[in-house]
């Protein structure tokens, strides 16, 4: 399941955007339209899965398991 969580400091106003379920670059797109509407960027970390791809296949795969 695909999520986004925003966390708010309220001594400092410092907010922390982390994007679950996502491969890829696909996070930061997913959380474009906050970094937008919140402004200025201080920090970015990649997680492990900003290194995983996703995999579409599409078509039909034809094997011969008999031998």
């Amino acid at each position: 399941m695909k999520e986004i969580k925003m966390t708010f400091d309220p001594q400092s106003g410092e907010c922390r955007v982390e994007a679950f379920g996502y491969k890829g670059s696909s996070c930061a797109e997913a959380t474009r339209f906050l970094k937008d509407a919140l402004g200025q960027c201080t920090d970015f970390r990649r997680k492990a899965e900003w290194y995983e791809t996703s995999l579409e296949i599409s078509g039909q795969i034809n094997s011969n398991l008999c031998g």
